[in-house]
């Protein structure tokens, strides 16, 4: 298989999330350039240290996820999916010819959106209006909308099980928890703006703005005592069992009740931001750095100089 270098593929992108279907392999979704009323994206899929791609335009990409079957979704802000076949593909037009879009006519009116998971074998998809909606095939369906004391929020991000059973947080610093049928509020010991939340064994842990870090086990949560409360945390994964959270200028794990930095040498040249779980660690994205967390130790896998 032929395809560009790091250098080449990462010339002018900004990656905005990613995420690590099968060990060896890298999904990553980019931002290119900086025309707002026009963007640019170059999605990506990294196999043996080699970079196959497609390029997008027309709206922001925002956000990827993936199956382990081979299935890869990316999500625009005003509401488009782009559906790609990421595991056959020798070469970058056969990655490009799989590509499906599918449009979502109900961004418009509502606002945009923001995240992308696959939970479950369901593909969701959450928006700055508390709006989500599932992938069907083709077909999107809307859940019902999210408020908070009849007011509108922000879904910053979502994990769980499938359609009938996840969880969101949101900027205004709520997490809530969909039934299949409705909505219900959880109750946090802590206030602030959320980020990232992800699945645990049995409970979930969310991070946030001033440092903000929450464990729960069962119904009861646990407020992690941050290192900084200047610093804020933009992602949260989990590994083994271990719970890492990353702000713009490294990653800290969770010991207890506390938060430890993850050694990380010449972090300084480094960014992080997204986290996402893998059956091989925990994957770090952010700007054009990609790296990853095994055996509670950091490993540069790309690391081109960081945007300014």
């Amino acid at each position: 298989m032929s395809g560009k270098t790091d250098a080449s593929f990462l010339k002018d992108a900004f990656i905005q999330e990613g995420v690590s279907p099968i060990p060896g392999v890298v999904i990553a979704a980019c931002t290119v350039g900086d025309d707002y009323d026009n963007p640019r994206n170059r999605v990506g899929v990294r196999r043996g240290g080699v970079w196959l791609g497609f390029d997008v335009s027309g709206e922001a990409v925002l956000s990827v996820d993936a199956t382990e079957e081979g299935q890869a979704y990316v999500l625009g802000e005003s509401g488009t999916v782009v559906r790609f076949d990421w595991k056959a593909p020798e070469t970058g037009a056969e990655l490009k010819a799989s590509r499906r879009l599918f449009k979502n006519p109900s961004v418009e009116e509502l606002g945009p959106l923001r995240r992308l998971r696959v939970l479950g074998g369901d593909v969701l998809c959450a928006g700055s209006l508390g709006q989500v909606y599932v992938l069907d095939d083709e077909v999107f369906t809307a859940l019902p909308q999210l408020t908070i004391d009849d007011a509108d929020v922000t879904i910053e991000d979502l994990a769980g099980h499938g359609r009938d059973d996840f969880s969101v947080v949101t900027s205004e610093g709520h997490l809530a928890r969909f039934d299949g049928t409705r909505w219900h509020r959880v109750a946090l010991p802590l206030e602030s703006g959320f980020n990232s939340l992800c699945a645990l064994k049995d409970g979930y842990a969310v991070c946030g703005g001033e440092g903000a870090v929450l464990v729960s086990e069962g119904s009861s949560w646990r407020v992690i005592r941050p290192l900084d409360t200047e610093r804020d945390y933009w992602g949260i994964a989990t590994f083994q069992d271990h719970v890492y959270v990353a702000h713009l200028g490294g990653i800290d794990r969770v010991v207890g009740d506390a938060l430890e930095p993850v050694a990380i040498e010449d972090s300084d040249s480094l960014r992080f931001t997204v986290l996402r779980g893998a059956r091989d660690g925990v994957w770090s994205f952010a700007d054009r750095t990609v790296g990853w967390i095994h055996d509670d130790r950091w490993h540069t896998l790309v690391a081109e100089p960081p945007s300014e």
